[in-house]
Protein backbone atom coordinates (compact mmCIF):
# COMPACT_ATOMS: atom_id res chain seq x y z
CA UNK A 1 0.00 0.00 0.00
CA UNK A 2 1.42 3.58 -0.78
CA UNK A 3 1.93 5.79 2.14
CA UNK A 4 -0.34 8.29 2.67
CA UNK A 5 0.82 11.73 2.72
CA UNK A 6 -1.39 13.99 2.80
CA UNK A 7 -5.71 13.90 3.57
CA UNK A 8 -8.56 13.39 6.13
CA UNK A 9 -7.71 11.25 9.68
CA UNK A 10 -10.75 10.56 11.96
CA UNK A 11 -10.75 8.81 15.17
CA UNK A 12 -12.48 5.82 14.65
CA UNK A 13 -13.71 2.32 15.61
CA UNK A 14 -13.18 -0.81 13.67
CA UNK A 15 -16.15 -3.09 13.33
CA UNK A 16 -16.86 -5.91 11.14
CA UNK A 17 -20.47 -7.07 9.55
CA UNK A 18 -20.43 -10.21 6.73
CA UNK A 19 -16.39 -10.79 6.85
CA UNK A 20 -16.65 -6.83 5.65
CA UNK A 21 -14.29 -4.18 8.05
CA UNK A 22 -16.05 -0.90 8.52
CA UNK A 23 -15.15 2.08 10.68
CA UNK A 24 -17.19 4.75 12.66
CA UNK A 25 -16.22 8.10 13.01
CA UNK A 26 -17.36 11.07 14.70
CA UNK A 27 -17.46 13.89 12.07
CA UNK A 28 -17.15 17.67 12.59
CA UNK A 29 -20.13 18.85 10.75
CA UNK A 30 -18.03 21.62 9.25
CA UNK A 31 -15.76 18.98 7.72
CA UNK A 32 -18.72 17.45 5.54
CA UNK A 33 -18.75 19.42 2.84
CA UNK A 34 -14.69 18.57 2.34
CA UNK A 35 -15.14 15.09 2.20
CA UNK A 36 -18.11 14.89 0.34
CA UNK A 37 -17.21 17.01 -2.52
CA UNK A 38 -18.26 14.53 -5.40
CA UNK A 39 -21.58 15.05 -6.46
CA UNK A 40 -22.38 11.56 -7.74
CA UNK A 41 -26.00 12.52 -8.73
CA UNK A 42 -24.26 13.76 -11.70
CA UNK A 43 -23.61 10.44 -12.96
CA UNK A 44 -25.87 8.36 -15.57
CA UNK A 45 -27.81 6.11 -13.27
CA UNK A 46 -25.63 2.86 -14.27
CA UNK A 47 -22.62 5.14 -13.25
CA UNK A 48 -23.92 6.03 -9.57
CA UNK A 49 -25.05 4.29 -6.60
CA UNK A 50 -27.16 6.81 -5.30
CA UNK A 51 -30.61 8.51 -6.47
CA UNK A 52 -30.81 11.72 -7.56
CA UNK A 53 -30.55 14.36 -4.69
CA UNK A 54 -34.74 15.92 -4.26
CA UNK A 55 -34.27 19.07 -3.51
CA UNK A 56 -37.59 19.86 -2.17
CA UNK A 57 -36.63 17.86 0.55
CA UNK A 58 -33.78 19.91 2.09
CA UNK A 59 -35.50 22.86 3.55
CA UNK A 60 -37.67 20.66 5.83
CA UNK A 61 -34.88 18.73 7.30
CA UNK A 62 -32.85 22.09 7.70
CA UNK A 63 -35.68 23.61 8.88
CA UNK A 64 -35.79 20.61 11.54
CA UNK A 65 -32.43 21.49 12.43
CA UNK A 66 -32.77 24.99 13.07
CA UNK A 67 -36.08 25.04 15.03
CA UNK A 68 -34.69 22.45 17.23
CA UNK A 69 -31.41 23.27 18.22
CA UNK A 70 -31.02 21.86 21.09
CA UNK A 71 -32.77 18.91 20.51
CA UNK A 72 -32.25 17.45 16.98
CA UNK A 73 -31.20 13.85 16.49
CA UNK A 74 -29.76 12.57 13.12
CA UNK A 75 -28.97 8.74 12.46
CA UNK A 76 -25.63 7.81 11.33
CA UNK A 77 -24.33 8.65 7.42
CA UNK A 78 -23.08 6.33 5.46
CA UNK A 79 -20.69 6.42 3.19
CA UNK A 80 -17.92 4.28 1.01
CA UNK A 81 -14.38 5.32 0.06
CA UNK A 82 -13.15 4.46 -3.57
CA UNK A 83 -9.43 5.24 -2.79
CA UNK A 84 -6.66 4.75 -0.76
CA UNK A 85 -7.37 4.36 3.30
CA UNK A 86 -5.63 3.40 6.44
CA UNK A 87 -6.46 2.14 10.12
CA UNK A 88 -3.77 2.68 12.68
CA UNK A 89 -4.89 1.15 15.63
CA UNK A 90 -3.78 2.96 19.02
CA UNK A 91 -2.29 -0.78 20.20
CA UNK A 92 -1.75 -4.46 19.98
CA UNK A 93 -4.45 -6.10 22.20
CA UNK A 94 -7.71 -7.72 21.12
CA UNK A 95 -9.60 -3.86 22.09
CA UNK A 96 -6.82 -1.77 21.12
CA UNK A 97 -7.08 -2.79 17.75
CA UNK A 98 -10.26 -1.80 17.21
CA UNK A 99 -9.92 2.09 18.51
CA UNK A 100 -7.73 3.98 16.18
CA UNK A 101 -7.30 6.55 13.33
CA UNK A 102 -8.85 6.20 10.11
CA UNK A 103 -6.61 8.38 7.16
CA UNK A 104 -8.12 9.08 4.02
CA UNK A 105 -6.08 9.83 1.22
CA UNK A 106 -6.79 13.29 -0.58
CA UNK A 107 -6.86 12.10 -3.75
CA UNK A 108 -9.71 9.22 -3.12
CA UNK A 109 -13.16 9.89 -3.49
CA UNK A 110 -15.62 9.34 -0.87
CA UNK A 111 -19.51 8.35 -1.71
CA UNK A 112 -22.81 8.98 0.45
CA UNK A 113 -24.18 5.54 0.33
CA UNK A 114 -27.03 6.50 2.80
CA UNK A 115 -27.92 10.38 4.46
CA UNK A 116 -27.03 12.59 1.23
CA UNK A 117 -30.01 14.75 2.19
CA UNK A 118 -29.34 15.14 5.76
CA UNK A 119 -26.06 15.76 4.65
CA UNK A 120 -27.12 18.46 1.88
CA UNK A 121 -29.49 20.17 4.82
CA UNK A 122 -26.45 20.09 7.43
CA UNK A 123 -24.53 22.47 4.82
CA UNK A 124 -27.40 24.17 4.54
CA UNK A 125 -27.82 24.97 8.13
CA UNK A 126 -24.53 25.57 9.09
CA UNK A 127 -25.35 29.04 6.48
CA UNK A 128 -27.99 29.89 9.08
CA UNK A 129 -25.93 28.71 12.03
CA UNK A 130 -21.94 28.30 12.12
CA UNK A 131 -22.15 27.55 15.50
CA UNK A 132 -23.15 24.12 14.11
CA UNK A 133 -19.43 23.73 13.15
CA UNK A 134 -18.24 22.09 15.91
CA UNK A 135 -20.95 19.51 16.40
CA UNK A 136 -20.69 16.34 15.06
CA UNK A 137 -22.50 12.83 13.26
CA UNK A 138 -21.38 9.46 13.17
CA UNK A 139 -20.00 8.33 9.53
CA UNK A 140 -20.31 4.68 8.72
CA UNK A 141 -17.07 4.44 6.31
CA UNK A 142 -16.86 1.44 4.37
CA UNK A 143 -13.45 1.03 2.04
CA UNK A 144 -12.27 -0.47 -1.30
CA UNK A 145 -15.64 -1.16 -2.81
CA UNK A 146 -16.37 -0.97 -6.43
CA UNK A 147 -19.74 0.51 -8.12
CA UNK A 148 -21.52 -2.48 -8.18
CA UNK A 149 -20.18 -3.39 -4.54
CA UNK A 150 -21.43 0.26 -3.54
CA UNK A 151 -25.04 -0.23 -5.46
CA UNK A 152 -26.49 -3.22 -3.51
CA UNK A 153 -25.06 -1.38 -0.06
CA UNK A 154 -27.28 1.37 -1.30
CA UNK A 155 -29.79 -1.24 -2.40
CA UNK A 156 -29.01 -3.28 1.05
CA UNK A 157 -29.82 -0.41 3.20
CA UNK A 158 -32.77 0.84 1.85
CA UNK A 159 -35.05 -2.86 1.13
CA UNK A 160 -37.02 -2.25 4.36
CA UNK A 161 -37.55 1.45 5.10
CA UNK A 162 -41.11 1.63 7.01
CA UNK A 163 -41.92 5.25 7.60
CA UNK A 164 -43.00 6.21 11.52
CA UNK A 165 -46.91 5.99 11.43
CA UNK A 166 -48.04 10.01 11.02
CA UNK A 167 -50.50 8.91 14.92
CA UNK A 168 -47.03 7.36 16.80
CA UNK A 169 -45.16 10.80 15.20
CA UNK A 170 -47.67 12.62 17.09
CA UNK A 171 -47.87 10.64 19.86
CA UNK A 172 -43.82 11.42 20.56
CA UNK A 173 -43.82 14.52 19.28
CA UNK A 174 -43.58 17.24 21.75
CA UNK A 175 -44.92 20.42 19.62
CA UNK A 176 -47.55 22.39 21.06
CA UNK A 177 -50.64 20.69 19.24
CA UNK A 178 -49.53 16.84 19.87
CA UNK A 179 -48.67 18.20 23.52
CA UNK A 180 -52.46 19.35 23.45
CA UNK A 181 -54.04 15.89 21.79
CA UNK A 182 -52.17 13.63 23.96
CA UNK A 183 -52.95 15.59 26.98
CA UNK A 184 -56.65 15.62 26.40
CA UNK A 185 -56.61 11.57 25.54
CA UNK A 186 -54.45 10.01 27.97
CA UNK A 187 -56.83 12.19 30.84
CA UNK A 188 -59.58 10.60 29.76
CA UNK A 189 -60.58 6.99 30.09
CA UNK A 190 -63.27 7.23 27.64
CA UNK A 191 -60.56 8.67 25.16
CA UNK A 192 -58.01 6.46 25.81
CA UNK A 193 -60.68 3.52 24.83
CA UNK A 194 -61.23 5.01 21.79
CA UNK A 195 -58.08 6.60 20.08
CA UNK A 196 -55.13 4.40 18.92
CA UNK A 197 -52.12 6.17 19.44
CA UNK A 198 -49.61 4.27 17.13
CA UNK A 199 -51.62 3.78 13.48
CA UNK A 200 -53.38 5.82 11.85
CA UNK A 201 -54.93 3.36 9.42
CA UNK A 202 -57.40 1.17 11.46
CA UNK A 203 -58.43 -2.15 9.96
CA UNK A 204 -61.92 -3.72 10.41
CA UNK A 205 -60.80 -5.71 13.57
CA UNK A 206 -59.21 -2.90 15.28
CA UNK A 207 -61.58 -2.48 18.52
CA UNK A 208 -60.32 1.64 18.36
CA UNK A 209 -62.38 3.94 16.71
CA UNK A 210 -60.15 6.40 15.62
CA UNK A 211 -56.65 6.94 15.43
CA UNK A 212 -54.62 10.08 17.46
CA UNK A 213 -53.52 11.71 13.97
CA UNK A 214 -57.24 12.39 13.21
CA UNK A 215 -57.95 13.99 16.44
CA UNK A 216 -54.90 16.44 16.35
CA UNK A 217 -56.11 17.44 12.70
CA UNK A 218 -59.48 17.66 14.12
CA UNK A 219 -58.86 19.48 17.28
CA UNK A 220 -56.55 21.72 15.35
CA UNK A 221 -59.18 22.48 12.91
CA UNK A 222 -61.42 23.44 16.31
CA UNK A 223 -59.19 25.52 17.57
CA UNK A 224 -57.32 27.42 15.28
CA UNK A 225 -53.48 28.04 15.95
CA UNK A 226 -52.20 26.19 18.89
CA UNK A 227 -48.47 27.53 20.31
CA UNK A 228 -46.27 26.91 22.84
CA UNK A 229 -47.39 30.09 24.27
CA UNK A 230 -51.18 29.04 24.22
CA UNK A 231 -51.81 25.30 24.22
CA UNK A 232 -51.91 24.80 28.57
CA UNK A 233 -55.06 27.42 27.97
CA UNK A 234 -57.06 25.46 24.99
CA UNK A 235 -56.38 21.91 26.65
CA UNK A 236 -59.61 21.78 28.86
CA UNK A 237 -61.59 23.93 25.77
CA UNK A 238 -60.27 20.75 23.84
CA UNK A 239 -61.38 18.49 26.13
CA UNK A 240 -64.47 19.65 27.53
CA UNK A 241 -65.32 19.95 23.84
CA UNK A 242 -64.60 16.50 23.19
CA UNK A 243 -66.22 14.84 25.15
CA UNK A 244 -69.55 16.98 25.03
CA UNK A 245 -69.61 14.97 21.31
CA UNK A 246 -68.85 11.70 22.91
CA UNK A 247 -71.83 12.18 25.41
CA UNK A 248 -74.62 12.70 22.22
CA UNK A 249 -72.58 10.29 20.11
CA UNK A 250 -74.51 6.51 21.79
CA UNK A 251 -71.97 4.57 19.44
CA UNK A 252 -69.03 5.68 20.37
CA UNK A 253 -70.13 5.62 24.32
CA UNK A 254 -70.66 1.53 23.44
CA UNK A 255 -67.29 1.22 21.91
CA UNK A 256 -66.54 2.37 25.60
CA UNK A 257 -68.40 -0.16 26.87
CA UNK A 258 -67.09 -3.12 25.25
CA UNK A 259 -70.29 -3.54 23.67
CA UNK A 260 -69.20 -2.91 20.19
CA UNK A 261 -65.85 -2.39 18.29
CA UNK A 262 -64.69 0.47 16.06
CA UNK A 263 -64.21 -1.93 13.02
CA UNK A 264 -67.60 -2.38 13.26
CA UNK A 265 -69.02 1.10 13.05
CA UNK A 266 -66.47 1.99 10.74
CA UNK A 267 -68.23 -0.36 8.31
CA UNK A 268 -71.40 0.80 8.61
CA UNK A 269 -71.14 4.10 9.54
CA UNK A 270 -69.38 7.33 9.09
CA UNK A 271 -68.62 8.93 12.30
CA UNK A 272 -65.88 6.52 12.97
CA UNK A 273 -63.98 7.67 10.47
CA UNK A 274 -61.13 10.15 10.21
CA UNK A 275 -63.41 12.75 7.81
CA UNK A 276 -66.44 13.39 10.45
CA UNK A 277 -63.97 13.60 13.36
CA UNK A 278 -62.64 16.45 10.91
CA UNK A 279 -66.36 18.02 10.21
CA UNK A 280 -66.90 17.84 14.17
CA UNK A 281 -63.23 20.13 14.48
CA UNK A 282 -64.81 22.35 12.07
CA UNK A 283 -68.36 22.67 13.37
CA UNK A 284 -66.70 23.28 16.92
CA UNK A 285 -64.81 26.47 15.97
CA UNK A 286 -67.94 27.37 14.80
CA UNK A 287 -69.97 26.71 17.59
CA UNK A 288 -67.58 28.42 20.03
CA UNK A 289 -66.91 31.38 18.65
CA UNK A 290 -70.56 31.84 17.64
CA UNK A 291 -73.21 29.62 20.17
CA UNK A 292 -73.19 30.52 24.43
CA UNK A 293 -75.43 27.19 24.46
CA UNK A 294 -73.46 24.82 22.36
CA UNK A 295 -73.44 22.23 24.65
CA UNK A 296 -77.32 22.44 24.62
CA UNK A 297 -77.11 22.35 20.22
CA UNK A 298 -74.87 18.94 20.40
CA UNK A 299 -77.70 16.72 21.68
CA UNK A 300 -78.89 17.14 17.87
CA UNK A 301 -76.00 14.92 17.34
CA UNK A 302 -77.97 11.66 18.94
CA UNK A 303 -80.91 12.30 16.40
CA UNK A 304 -77.95 12.14 12.92
CA UNK A 305 -78.51 9.17 10.85
CA UNK A 306 -74.45 8.20 10.82
CA UNK A 307 -74.92 5.34 8.40
CA UNK A 308 -73.36 5.25 5.48
CA UNK A 309 -76.26 3.89 3.61
CA UNK A 310 -77.97 7.17 3.89
CA UNK A 311 -78.02 9.61 0.87
CA UNK A 312 -77.15 12.83 3.13
CA UNK A 313 -73.66 11.95 2.82
CA UNK A 314 -73.45 10.80 -0.63
CA UNK A 315 -70.89 12.78 -2.85
CA UNK A 316 -69.70 14.68 0.75
CA UNK A 317 -67.84 11.89 2.50
CA UNK A 318 -69.10 8.70 0.60
CA UNK A 319 -68.50 8.12 -2.85
CA UNK A 320 -68.90 4.90 -4.30
CA UNK A 321 -69.53 3.05 -1.15
CA UNK A 322 -66.24 4.13 0.09
CA UNK A 323 -64.61 6.65 2.16
CA UNK A 324 -63.23 10.49 1.13
CA UNK A 325 -61.20 12.35 3.47
CA UNK A 326 -59.87 15.39 2.71
CA UNK A 327 -60.66 19.20 3.76
CA UNK A 328 -63.20 19.56 1.14
CA UNK A 329 -65.16 16.20 2.29
CA UNK A 330 -64.63 17.26 5.83
CA UNK A 331 -66.44 20.68 5.23
CA UNK A 332 -69.44 19.33 3.08
CA UNK A 333 -69.71 16.73 5.91
CA UNK A 334 -69.76 19.85 8.17
CA UNK A 335 -71.90 21.54 6.37
CA UNK A 336 -74.79 18.80 5.97
CA UNK A 337 -73.95 18.10 10.28
CA UNK A 338 -74.98 21.77 10.43
CA UNK A 339 -78.27 21.38 8.29
CA UNK A 340 -79.45 18.44 10.63
CA UNK A 341 -78.64 20.84 13.89
CA UNK A 342 -80.58 24.01 12.12
CA UNK A 343 -77.64 25.85 13.10
CA UNK A 344 -76.92 28.73 9.82
CA UNK A 345 -74.32 28.29 7.50
CA UNK A 346 -71.55 30.93 6.63
CA UNK A 347 -71.19 32.76 3.47
CA UNK A 348 -67.96 30.50 2.46
CA UNK A 349 -70.28 27.46 3.48
CA UNK A 350 -73.28 28.63 1.37
CA UNK A 351 -70.66 29.16 -1.60
CA UNK A 352 -69.56 25.78 -1.03
CA UNK A 353 -72.85 24.33 -0.83
CA UNK A 354 -74.37 25.51 -4.22
CA UNK A 355 -71.24 24.70 -6.15
CA UNK A 356 -71.80 21.40 -5.03
CA UNK A 357 -75.11 21.07 -5.13
CA UNK A 358 -75.22 22.20 -8.73
CA UNK A 359 -72.70 19.70 -9.88
CA UNK A 360 -74.54 16.77 -7.48
CA UNK A 361 -77.64 18.09 -10.11
CA UNK A 362 -75.66 18.17 -13.38
CA UNK A 363 -76.30 22.07 -13.69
Amino acid sequence: MNPIVSGASFPAIKGKQAKTEYYIVMCPLKRLNKIFSLDEGQLPVDQRAQRILNEERIPDITNYILENREKYVFSALTACIDGVSEFVAIGDSKHEQKIGTLVIDEDADVYITDGQHRNAAISEALKADPTLAEETISVVFFTNKSLEERQRIFKDLNLYPVKTDSSLSITYDDKADAILSKTIIFRSEQLTKLVHMEKSNLSNRSKKLISHSAVNKASKYLLGQITKSNYESLIPVAYEFWHEVLKNMPAWQLVCEDKASGGELRDESIHAHAVTFHAFGLLGAYLLKNDDNWQSTLKGLKEINWSRTNPEWTGRCVNNKSMTNNRNAAELTCIQIKNNLKIPLTDKEKAVERSFLEERNGH
